[in-house]
């Protein structure tokens, strides 16, 4: 049986980042006008280009 990763809230995360996390996932903010991403638990502009898909 193999158990599913979750991600991990980085251990330098500020305050601001984990309540804005917070507050955006409460408010159900639409993933396009967020500035935090849920998926790497980050600031959206610092992990933007994992984002990026490739066109060829």
């Amino acid at each position: 049986m193999t158990t599913q990763t979750l991600a991990r809230v980085p251990a330098d995360a500020s305050d601001d980042l984990l309540r804005l996390l917070h507050v955006e996932a409460a408010w159900n903010v639409p993933l396009g006008e967020r500035s935090t991403c849920p998926e790497h638990l980050n600031w959206r502009d610092r992990c933007a280009q994992l984002h990026v898909k490739e066109t060829s």
